[in-house]
């Protein structure tokens, strides 16, 4: 049993362990149901690869990655991270990947993203986080703007994706908005 770090309604999120770079991880990066909208899965994976990822995020000042397991059945189910964190302007970058298909479209990447929003924010001191997504992912789309990201531009035939080039969406959230929202949220709630 592993102790979470973040805890939400549907998930928590612990560190990445070694132990977590077999088995269902490993695999999920060579499916391509699962990699088809990420930065990766062009190649076959394979464990060298997975120990320099994971040597290079867990040993980087600018990079924090976790593990997202469901709470219910105490299963890894993905992962998250924000990345290139720069800390004079106070950014980071958001990347989920929800790989166990029975997980996905069921608020558990909404619960993720809150998490990590409400992290980089509170205890982080950063000021915006943002995101790219292929712009006909709506389901992640969805998922971010549940979350309390924004859209806020589009870059036009960047990503290679089923033998065809696909616009980009870029999405953001700063902590006076992050803030604005989950105090909307809390008077919906007490009403």
């Amino acid at each position: 049993m592993y102790h979470p770090f973040l805890a939400g309604d549907r998930v928590y999120l612990r560190a990445v362990e070694r132990a977590d770079l077999t088995g269902d991880y490993f695999q999920w990066l060579n499916e391509y149901e699962v990699t088809r909208h990420l930065g990766t899965g062009q190649f076959p994976n394979t464990l060298d690869a997975m120990e320099a990822y994971y040597e290079s995020k867990t040993k980087s000042p600018n990079d924090v990655f976790w593990t997202v397991v469901d709470r219910a059945s105490d299963q890894m189910i993905g992962t998250v991270k924000l990345g290139f964190i720069n800390w004079i302007h106070r950014s980071a970058e958001f990347g989920i990947m929800i790989a166990a298909p029975e997980f996905r479209g069921k608020g558990h990447g909404t619960d993720v993203a809150r998490l990590v929003l409400d992290y980089g924010f509170r205890r982080l001191n950063l000021h915006k986080i943002t995101l790219g997504v292929t712009a006909e992912h709506a389901g992640a789309i969805r998922c971010y703007e549940k979350a309390g990201f924004r859209r806020e531009g589009l870059i036009t035939s960047v990503v290679y994706v089923d033998g065809a080039y696909h616009d980009k969406l870029i999405m953001g959230i700063t902590e006076e908005e992050f803030q604005r929202d989950a105090c909307r949220a809390r008077e919906s709630a007490s009403s």
